[in-house]
């Protein structure tokens, strides 16, 4: 192409995102692209390529059909770039200076606006003298409406309405309310199966392994066989081939209990679309607004272990107190390693991570072996088993460790009754200063005084209705606890479902003597109820 023939040679560039707010029929692609071709014909430009990004916001300037068109400016194949008006060039204020001012000249190429009259070939005249005004008004209009987007996407989400473009994988939309998710009937048993596979004590790489195996399409691959679009990357001779990323991703997802969950990411501003993460205290979260798929007790077993990176062991043993065992001292979690002699034990993580990087160590090892650490487990679970054949027994004796007498409801009766009495006396001294039978000076302490009692009492009340609640709710998790360890009433082998199931937490101590006199103690902290106090053992069989 000469220079003469790339002169005339015109570029039709359209763009509409969603940042174009109520003005999307008027910008339409259809729209621009007739414009400027009947445009081009007027003036007898010839077209040499249209250029098109449809849904890509003009706050960023990484668009396929501008980058293709740069390409295109730069080989020297376009002397003009045609738009329906500056604002689809881009509404970033620096970039669109940047390219009108620098890119175009230094390229020799002439940049028309078609309805904000700019047309760079003219010099300072129309249009040109405000283009500069123009661009800074299309920027802001593009802060103004992703404003406007953020805080309705906000009230539509503590509404407990859906507003996400992508459902959760095992939901989908509900056809007659896109505000609603409802249970996808062909993915919700593979969320359940992953759910189930990691209490089993199969890790991210394994889950992936064995849904490769099944040839169970990734979420990926089955949002393009469904729909025909896709946002991430997407192999299709190989659309089994499961992300280690995404099985944790929905391991964590409260969604999965019925709660709508938004406001966990954002970006850093309209203009720089990188994605950071929110805390977690600032999340929304809306709970029951859907069908849950997994039940909460479920979810809260895979919560330590998801926490977890599985580690191997030169015995090949199980980690299956990961995430379950903890360092007394500075809390965090306990490592499993193995020595050279190929006995397993844990160690303080804390302790181990500055050993390796040769730091003051802020803990001590708190060395645990894990054959031990097992036998103590099975041995307490026999234990449980045992303490709670007769159910009301266990529960009794479990209340009794912690209440002592039982009085709190005679207590109670006889605050409430006298919360009645102070207000009937309250009203009575209304009364009579009413009628003149005390005067002011009484009756405000008269009132004083019952208004500092009534107060009294009613934190009181307050108090030990709250305790006499938790009384009720450790009576109903007891029987709970008991209905869930009667099912390891043949138990001999320790698993990652029997830890998972029963313990809550387990807590290491710092050893105390070495060899022979060597003691540690180990906190088990059972699920439902806790630990259980020291005087409890003696109201029960030992062990």
């Amino acid at each position: 192409m000469n220079n003469k023939q790339r002169i005339n040679s015109a570029a039709i560039y359209c763009r509409l995102s969603r940042d174009d707010g109520n003005d999307s029929e008027s910008n339409s692609i259809g729209t621009q692209r007739s414009m400027l071709l009947r445009y081009a014909k007027e003036r007898g430009f010839s077209v040499y390529d249209e250029y098109i990004d449809d849904g890509i916001s003009g706050t960023t300037f990484e668009r396929n059909g501008f980058k293709r068109m740069i390409t295109d400016i730069e080989e020297g194949k376009i002397g003009i770039v045609l738009c329906k008006d500056l604002s689809r060039l881009g509404r970033n204020n620096a970039l669109v200076a940047y390219y009108t001012e620098l890119v175009f000249p230094d390229a020799d190429v002439r940049f028309i606006a078609v309805n904000d009259a700019i047309d760079t070939a003219l010099g300072d005249v129309g249009g040109n003298a405000v283009m500069p005004f123009m661009s800074v008004v299309n920027e802001y209009y593009a802060r103004d409406i992703s404003k406007k987007v953020r805080s309705a996407r906000r009230t539509i989400a503590l509404n407990g309405e859906f507003c996400a473009g992508k459902t959760p994988y095992g939901y989908i939309k509900d056809p007659n309310n896109s505000r609603r998710i409802i249970v996808d009937e062909e993915t919700a048993p593979i969320v359940k199966r992953i759910f189930q596979m990691c209490l089993d004590g199969m890790g991210t790489y394994q889950i992936c392994a064995q849904f490769a195996k099944d040839k169970i399409l990734t979420p990926t691959a089955l949002e393009y066989e469904r729909h025909g679009r896709y946002a991430s990357r997407y192999d299709p001779s190989y659309p089994w081939d499961w992300r280690a990323s995404t099985i944790p991703g929905i391991l964590r997802n409260p969604a999965y209990l019925g709660h709508l969950v938004c406001n966990r990411q954002t970006v850093k501003s309209f203009k720089n679309k990188k994605i950071i993460q929110i805390p977690q205290e600032e999340w929304i979260t809306v709970e029951n607004t859907h069908e849950a798929i997994i039940s909460q007790d479920m979810f809260d077993r895979v919560q330590p272990i998801v926490k977890v990176k599985r580690r191997r062991n030169s015995r090949n043993v199980d980690n299956y107190f990961g995430g379950y065992l903890f360092c007394s001292d500075c809390g965090k979690r306990m490592t499993i390693l193995a020595n050279a002699a190929g006995t397993v034990y844990y160690s303080c993580g804390a302790y181990r991570k500055y050993t390796r990087t040769g730091i003051n160590r802020p803990c001590t090892t708190h060395s645990t072996r894990f054959d031990e650490l097992e036998k103590m487990a099975l041995a307490l679970i026999r234990y449980a088993v045992e303490a709670t054949l007769d159910v009301d027994r266990f529960v009794e004796n479990l209340l009794n460790t912690v209440e002592g007498d039982d009085t709190e409801q005679k207590m109670l009766a006889k605050l409430k009754k006298r919360d009645v009495e102070i207000k009937m006396l309250t009203k009575r001294v209304f009364e009579q200063n009413a009628h003149g039978k005390i005067d002011d000076n009484t009756f405000a302490d008269l009132y004083s005084g019952y208004q500092s009692e009534q107060k009294d009492v009613a934190g009181k009340i307050e108090a030990l209705e709250k305790q006499m609640r938790e009384v009720r709710n450790r009576e109903e998790n007891a029987r709970k606890f008991a209905a869930m360890i009667a099912e390891y009433t043949d138990a001999t082998e320790l698993n990652r479902e029997m830890v998972s199931n029963i313990f809550e937490k387990v807590v290491a101590y710092q050893p105390e003597g070495r060899g022979k006199t060597r003691q540690q103690r180990i906190d088990f902290y059972f699920r439902f109820i806790g630990q259980l106090p020291d005087n409890f053992f003696e109201n029960e069989v030992s062990l």
